[in-house]
């Protein structure tokens, strides 16, 4: 169910997901460094949670992957 997907459109959205997860980790480090305020901070992964759900999940990919053997 959660393996990386082979077709080329959801492992460039799990690509995607996964460099925004990091970049806003990053942000969220350097705020907390330099005490800048981050009050939502929540909403801001959203989108590469997104990202990275519609590659991996089945029911949210783009293009259907075809059925792996267990």
């Amino acid at each position: 169910m959660w393996c990386f997907p082979k077709r080329w459109a959801n492992r460039v959205l799990c690509y995607a997901g996964i460099f925004g997860l990091l970049f806003q980790l990053l942000a969220a480090v350097h705020a907390w460094w330099h005490q800048i305020p981050l009050p939502h901070f929540w909403l801001l992964v959203i989108a590469p949670l997104l990202c990275l759900l519609s590659g991996l999940w089945r029911p949210l990919q783009v293009q259907q992957e075809t059925d792996r053997p267990s």
